[in-house]
């Protein structure tokens, strides 16, 4: 298997240099199909990304 490729994106913890490959090509990935129109990351908005992921 290669290490590039997806899985399914977790909650990013810390700073950029801390995420791994594969959690900064999944941002990338939503920038890119967002056409750069993605908003900025806020407490709210990773608490609910974070809820909606783990409710799977």
């Amino acid at each position: 298997m290669s290490e590039d490729l997806f899985t399914v994106p977790m909650g990013p913890v810390g700073p950029w240099d801390q995420l791994s490959a594969n959690e900064k090509a999944w941002i990338e990935f939503i920038r890119v199909i967002s056409g750069g129109r993605d908003p900025k990351p806020s407490p709210a908005r990773v608490s609910a990304l974070c809820a909606l992921l783990d409710a799977g």
